[in-house]
């Protein structure tokens, strides 16, 4: 139906009654599990792999900083597109094209190969983000998306986490190789179903102002314009999650690639203790991305302004545990196994909520490309915290170099602190142009 039109009602509703939730939420977090698992699941081995080809941490800097940059850049051409046509199809395109270039890694025969594959794999990845997240805001409503949202990044932390421990013990037992198979491979499977057993939501279906007339079969009668962009970068709310995106995730691409390396060459223990190390770090990630998204969603529904206040005041924390965890005299491995979690957790509390806020502060048709424009600013952030990170381990020792990086919290934190007053008023914007629109349709459905 053309821009400013209507569906007929005829036939089955376009609505929720035609969708299960739960089934859908259930693949797309297993598809992000996986999907993100080849994200670090190099990590682990960086030392045979730069052994195998002759390379050095800073080489591996630049691999996993392009990884990320690239990724981002290509998703916002598919942040677009996902708000003009069928995101199932761009969902699994985007898993297709992350995972078979990940499944070819594990034979590479040479440096140019693997840097060929690492860089196709991170075009997937980046691409699935906003596609994944415009779905979220369609399928759960306003005060359902904290919890979705919570579950899809947990997904996403516990893949990485899942990628570094396949990567770990999967390496340590058969070579660095074969966890690029098995992180890759049961994608297929769950692409596969996803496909056979989902339909393509209506956009707007969960906006409280349109949603019954969305049910009886309306079609939301907008759709993203190039022009669109620009009005974007006027809202208030999205130019300081960009920027706190970018100062946030600087900490979150340099230790996650790191971390295991620092273990080993500072605190002297074996491949395996070290990832055991990482993946209690991983849990505290998990652990903090979901407990952060159920508080948000609690405290949003109390008011909307206690959710970057609780995000910010937890991130100017999690920045100062960080800094403890690598410049303390730590000796015991418990004891760093303890702080490790801690730090992670508290530093994880912001992300969905962040996501979130994002959600409720744009349009329905406009979604899809504000959380690729998150995604590119996000991923500069983890780039620019890989490469620097690769470089600094060269020039400062590991150490300096991880605290260095976690200090980049802190101006995250006060962005965050700084949206207490602009995200209330940004809500109930989006609230009006909802109400407003709901009204036009109804109004030209009396006239039809």
């Amino acid at each position: 139906m053309g821009k400013g039109g209507s569906a007929s009602v005829g036939g089955s509703p376009k609505g929720t009654k035609g969708f299960n939730k739960s089934w859908v939420l259930f693949l797309m977090v297993f598809m992000a599990i996986f999907l993100n698992a080849d994200n670090l699941v190099l990590s682990p081995n960086i030392t045979a792999i730069e052994l195998e080809f002759g390379i050095t941490d800073a080489d591996i800097g630049n691999i996993s900083a392009l990884f990320t940059v690239i990724g981002a850049i290509i998703s916002l051409a598919w942040g677009y597109l996902a708000d003009k046509g069928s995101r199932k199809i761009l969902l699994l395109l985007s898993v297709l094209i992350g995972e078979l270039p990940c499944l070819l890694t594990a034979f590479a025969a040479n440096y140019t190969q693997f840097f060929i594959l690492r860089i196709l794999c991170g075009i997937g990845l980046g691409a699935s983000f906003p596609i994944v997240f415009s779905l979220v805001a369609d399928f759960f409503s306003e005060k359902e998306r904290g919890k979705a949202t919570a579950l899809i990044s947990g997904a996403i932390g516990f893949g990485s986490v899942l990628g570094m421990i396949i990567g770990g013990y999967g390496g340590a037992a058969w070579g660095w190789r074969v966890p690029f198979i098995l992180v890759s491979a049961p994608n297929f499977l769950f692409a596969l179903l996803f496909w056979l057993s989902v339909k393509e939501p209506p956009r707007a279906l969960s906006e409280e102002n349109l949603r019954e007339m969305i049910e009886q079969g309306f079609v939301y009668p907008r759709s993203i314009q190039l022009s669109d962009y620009k009005r974007l970068f006027t809202i208030p709310t999205n130019l300081l999650l960009f920027l706190q995106g970018m100062a946030g995730t600087v900490p979150w691409g340099a230790i996650p690639l790191f971390l295991v390396a620092y273990l080993q060459r500072v605190k002297g223990f074996d491949l395996t203790s070290a990832t055991t190390v990482f993946m209690f770090f991983g849990l505290g990630n998990i652990v903090g991305i979901v407990s952060g998204g159920l508080v948000g969603g609690v405290l949003y529904r109390k008011a909307p302004s206690r959710v970057p206040l609780f995000s910010g005041i937890t991130t100017i924390v999690g920045a100062g545990m960080a800094v403890v965890v690598f410049t303390a005299p730590l000796v015991s491995y418990w004891t760093i196994v303890a702080l490790g979690f801690l730090t992670a957790m508290m530093a994880s509390l912001t992300g969905p909520n962040v996501k979130t806020m994002l959600m409720n502060v744009n349009v329905p048709e406009n979604r899809g490309a504000i959380f690729s424009i998150f995604n590119l600013t996000d991923s500069l952030g983890t780039g620019f915290g890989r490469f620097v990170g690769g470089w600094m381990v060269q020039l400062l020792t590991i150490g300096p170099a991880l605290a260095i990086s976690s200090l980049f919290w802190l101006p995250c934190g006060v962005l965050l602190i700084m949206l207490v007053n602009r995200f209330p008023r940004d809500v109930e914007r989006l609230r009006g142009v909802m109400r407003k629109l709901g009204e036009e349709m109804a109004a030209k459905a009396k006239v039809a």
